[in-house]
C-alpha cells in the first residue's frame, strides 16, 4: 500500500481517542511508524498534538461529510476508528475504508452496529482486500481470546461448553453509557440487526440465566453485550481451533446477593424507560461524550475475565486480567491490534473481510499484551 500514513486515529479528541493518541505517541519510535490524528474539530485536535510527544499531523474528517472519510480513508494503511456511537456514525466510515482498502479497526461494543458490519460489507472487504475488525478493546478482545485459548486445551473432536465470567470495579465514560442507552433502545424497538450462527445439533445446551457459580464464588448475570456475537463467530470461522460442536455463555459476576440486585435493577428499569424520548434526552444530557473518569479513579480499576471450557473427557481455564478496562487497557488494547495489523501487513500475511480479533490477529496480539503487562494464562 502506498499511503501517506501506516495509521489513521479517528475520533482523537474523544475522551477515549485522547489515551490512545497517547499510547501510540509513545510507541511511535519503538514501532517506526508514521501517524496522523483525525476528527472535526481542529481546535481540539491541535489540543490533543500539543500534549503528544511525538507530535502527529492532523487530518480533518467528519461523519457527516463522505468526501472526506474518503479522503481521511485514502491516505492511511490502518484506520481506527474511536468515534461513537457506531450505530450512528459508523457505517460510512467502515465503507469509506473498504471502499480505499483501508484496514479498519474500531472499539464499538454495540452489538447491531457489528452484525451490520458483517452481514453488509464481509464479501465486499474481501473483493477489495480490505480487514475489517470491530471490537478491538475491552469489547472484545478479553472475552474472544480467552474463549480461544480454552477451546485448544480441549480435545479438539468433542463438544464442549465455554462459559465466560467478568469482573470489574471500573467506572464509564459519558461516552459508553450514551451507547448502552442507544444500544438498549434499538433492542427495545426491535431495530437491531442480528446475525444468525447456525448452532451445531450436539453444541451442549446452556442455561443462561441469573445463578450463583461456586466455581467463581458469585453471582453471575447474564448480560446483553457484544462479546457473545464475537465469540460465537470465531467458533464458527475456526473449526480447526474450536471444533464444530461448542456452546458459549458470558456472564458479568458479583460477590454478594445485594450488589447483583444493585446491577440488574438500573438495567431492567433502563430497557423500559428507553422506549421514551424525555428518558433519552435526559440521559444523553446527563452523560456527555467527552467525559469519564479521571487518572486517579482510573488507576484503582481493575478486571478480570475467567472462561471455563468443559468437554465430555477435560475442563479448561483461562483467564486474563489486567489494569482499568474501559479506558487504559482498552487503548493498549486498541493500539497493540494496530501494530500487530501493521506487522501482519509487512509480512503479507494479512486476512481479509469482516474478521473477529482473534480472526484477525491469532497469537501475535497475545505476545504483544502479555508484553505490555496484561495477565493472561
Amino acid at each position: 500500500m502506498s499511503k501517506k500514513y501506516d495509521i489513521i486515529l479517528f475520533g482523537a479528541s474523544g475522551f477515549t481517542g485522547a489515551l490512545v493518541a497517547r499510547y501510540i505517541s509513545a510507541h511511535i519510535i519503538s514501532e517506526n511508524i508514521n501517524w496522523a490524528i483525525a476528527g472535526r474539530d481542529e481546535k481540539k485536535l491541535k489540543e490533543i498534538q500539543n500534549g503528544l510527544t511525538n507530535s502527529p499531523d492532523i487530518v480533518i474528517a467528519d461523519v457527516t461529510d463522505k468526501v472526506s472519510l474518503h479522503q481521511m480513508a485514502s491516505k492511511s494503511k490502518v484506520l481506527m476508528n474511536a468515534v461513537g456511537p457506531f450505530n450512528w456514525y459508523g457505517k460510512d466510515v467502515v465503507k469509506a475504508c473498504i471502499d480505499n482498502s483501508t484496514h479498519y479497526l474500531d472499539i464499538t461494543g454495540e452489538p447491531s452496529f457489528v452484525a451490520d458490519v458483517y452481514n453488509s460489507y464481509y464479501q465486499l472487504a474481501v473483493e477489495n482486500k480490505a480487514c475489517v475488525v470491530n471490537c478491538c478493546g475491552f469489547d472484545s478482545i478479553p472475552a474472544d481470546y480467552a474463549a480461544w485459548l480454552t477451546a485448544q486445551k480441549l480435545p479438539l473432536n468433542e463438544p464442549k461448553s465455554l462459559m465466560g465470567y467478568f469482573r470489574t470495579n471500573a467506572a464509564f465514560s459519558g461516552g459508553t453509557l450514551t451507547t448502552a442507552i442507544q444500544a438498549l433502545y434499538m433492542e427495545a424497538e426491535k431495530k437491531s440487526v442480528k446475525v444468525r450462527i447456525k448452532k451445531h445439533k450436539d453444541a451442549p445446551k446452556l442455561d443462561i440465566k441469573i445463578h450463583f457459580s461456586k466455581e467463581v464464588g458469585g453471582w453471575a448475570i447474564p448480560m446483553p453485550v457484544v462479546d457473545p456475537h464475537i465469540v460465537k463467530r470465531s467458533a464458527f470461522r475456526l473449526p480447526q481451533d474450536y471444533g464444530i460442536a461448542v456452546s458459549y455463555g458470558q456472564f458479568f459476576v458479583r460477590t454478594t446477593f445485594i450488589k447483583m440486585l444493585k446491577t440488574i435493577l438500573p438495567v431492567i428499569s433502563a430497557r423500559f424507560l428507553v422506549r421514551f424520548k424525555t428518558f433519552r434526552k435526559r440521559m444523553f444530557d446527563k452523560f456527555q461524550p467527552g467525559t469519564g473518569p479521571d487518572e486517579e479513579r482510573r488507576a484503582k480499576s481493575q478486571f478480570e475475565v475467567v472462561c471455563i471450557g468443559k468437554s465430555k473427557t477435560a475442563e479448561a481455564i483461562t483467564i486474563f486480567s489486567g489494569g482499568d478496562p474501559g479506558y487504559n487497557e482498552t487503548a493498549k488494547m486498541f493500539a497493540q491490534s494496530a501494530f500487530t495489523l501493521l506487522d501482519k501487513i509487512k509480512n503479507n500475511s494479512v486476512h481479509y473481510g469482516v474478521l473477529t480479533p482473534v480472526e484477525a490477529f491469532g497469537m501475535d496480539l497475545v505476545t504483544r499484551l502479555r508484553k505490555e503487562g496484561l495477565h493472561i494464562v
